[in-house]
């Protein structure tokens, strides 16, 4: 069975012999490749929905892994004790509600060792809430799949400084360390900005707002990394 690349990109920063919750599980796709690649002997596939839990639950008893693998349904990371995992992964929500989930059961976030996060939008104000709530940017990766591409976001607790809010778009870690996608990756947000400001030019009020001037700013800022200038 193949899990797609955007799971195995996810599994590939989960570090060899840890735990890890895995938070929204849905399937318990991503604690199954886990454990099927020999990575981790002990997984929580958590989610708030009946549904989901038991769709987990049928993946877990399909390959033989329940010894591994425990469902648990619940909110967020309110199905774990503070210390009980090594590595914490949320991936495919939006980062609102990823920081709603971590804001909810802040002992048991700052006691992981690593914080795993693939938001399906709003990762920027994911890296600003990390940064300024004692998390630093370890690693960040790009992965597509079908056609979308999926921004990772690794987070260890420590200090990182302020960054300008054009890096905290396209992520320090991914400015630093490239990334075969890195170029997509900037091109669709300056089209993603584009496609806002020719919106917003239909309304005068809009085109004369704070939040226009705003936009505009930041995607001159994209533009002039991609002709060189990383901030």
């Amino acid at each position: 069975m193949s899990f797609g690349s955007r799971l195995e990109t996810i599994a590939k920063w989960v570090p060899a012999g840890k735990s890890i919750v895995d938070v929204g599980t849905d399937h318990a796709y991503l604690p199954t490749l886990l454990v099927r690649q020999g990575k981790i002997n002990f997984a929580i596939a958590g989610d708030i929905a009946a549904g989901p839990c038991q769709a987990a639950q049928n993946t877990i008893d399909t390959f033989g892994i329940k010894e591994f693998i425990t469902v648990r349904q619940g909110d967020g990371l309110k199905i774990v004790a503070p210390g009980e995992v090594d590595v914490i992964v949320i991936a495919g929500m939006g980062a609102g509600s990823m920081i709603e989930i971590l804001e909810a059961s802040l002992p048991a976030a700052e006691a992981a060792e690593r914080t795993i996060l693939q938001p399906m939008n709003g990762a920027s104000s994911l890296r600003i809430w990390a940064v300024r709530h004692g998390w630093k940017i370890v690693a960040e990766d790009l992965v597509e799949e079908a056609g979308i591409i999926y921004e990772i976001i690794i987070l260890e607790r420590g200090s990182e400084k302020e960054y300008p809010e054009v890096v905290y778009e396209i992520g320090p870690r991914l400015l630093e360390a490239g990334n075969a996608l890195l170029a997509k990756h900037i091109q669709r947000l300056i089209d993603h900005y584009d496609k806002l400001l020719a919106s917003m030019e239909k309304s005068e009020k809009a085109k004369g707002s704070e939040k226009y001037r705003l936009f505009s700013n930041l995607k001159k800022d994209l533009e002039a990394v991609v002709h060189g200038d990383k901030g």
